[in-house]
């Protein structure tokens, strides 16, 4: 389970940033998970302040992800204390996360349908 465990606002993108932990006990995959705030939910406008993960990255039982505003290139690293952080970046210029923008909440992929190809006829 990916939760919130930390949320820096600020009105510079490159030192606004989200902290996302795995809580879970299983690797889980961030590809698909979005990060959305209330104004996002409330306000079509508001849906381009959200982020959606494209990262195909698996994250381990109580590893890190940072993601932050501004721009940069996805990569892992360490914490100090010496745990598995994953730098990922919006590559915004402008502040998503200001003080109006409400709650911020997690959303996971809860079911995924996938068409099956078409069988191969051999005469």
């Amino acid at each position: 389970m990916i939760r919130i465990i930390g949320v820096q606002r600020n009105q510079t993108p490159n030192s606004e940033f989200i902290l996302l932990q795995n809580q879970g006990s299983m690797r889980i995959n961030i590809r698909g998970h979005a990060i959305v705030s209330d104004l996002s939910i409330d306000s079509i406008a508001g849906l381009a302040n959200g982020h959606v993960f494209h990262d195909d990255i698996g994250v381990p039982p109580g590893m890190y992800v940072l993601l932050r505003t501004g721009f940069g290139e996805p990569r892992w690293g360490r914490t100090k204390e010496g745990a598995l952080v994953y730098h990922a970046f919006m590559n915004r210029d402008q502040s998503v996360w200001g003080e109006g923008c409400g709650p911020i909440h997690v959303l996971s992929i809860q079911h995924s349908y996938v068409e099956r190809p078409t069988p191969i006829s051999i005469r």
